[in-house]
C-alpha cells in the first residue's frame, strides 16, 4: 500500500508539469533568432512555430525552403540556444572570474653585488 502511495504521488508530481506563457515566449523568440542566424547561410531558409503542446512542452517547428546549409545552421544555433538556456545559465559561478595576477620576483633579490 505504501509502495502504491509513493508512485501515484510521484506520477501526479510529473504528469503536472504546465508549459508557461513565458517559456513559449522564450521558444518563439529562440526560433525567430535562429532563424536570422539561418538566413545568414541560406536567404530563404524560412521557420515558424507551428505550435506547442502545453501538457509536454513539446514544440512543433515548420520549416519552409529548407536546404542542407539552412537547415544546420538553423538547428546548430537552435540547440546552442537551449543548451545555454537549460544548461550552461544554471551552473554554478566561479569566485572571481578574472585570472590571477603573475607574482614578479623583486628586482634586487638576484642582483650582481649581492651575489658574491
Amino acid at each position: 500500500m505504501r509502495t502504491r502511495l509513493v508512485i501515484v504521488a510521484a506520477s501526479g508530481l510529473l504528469c503536472g508539469f504546465a508549459v508557461t506563457p513565458a517559456y513559449e515566449r522564450q521558444a518563439r523568440q529562440d526560433v525567430a533568432t535562429c532563424v536570422d542566424y539561418a538566413k545568414r547561410e541560406s536567404a530563404a531558409f524560412d521557420a515558424t512555430v507551428r505550435s506547442i503542446d502545453r501538457s509536454t512542452g513539446e514544440i512543433w517547428i515548420e520549416r519552409l525552403n529548407v536546404n542542407a546549409r539552412g537547415e544546420y545552421a538553423f538547428d546548430k544555433c537552435l540547440t546552442t540556444l537551449r543548451k545555454w538556456r537549460v544548461v550552461e545559465r544554471n551552473l554554478p559561478k566561479t569566485v572571481d572570474p578574472t585570472p590571477p595576477t603573475p607574482v614578479t620576483p623583486d628586482r634586487y633579490a638576484r642582483s650582481p653585488w649581492f651575489i658574491r
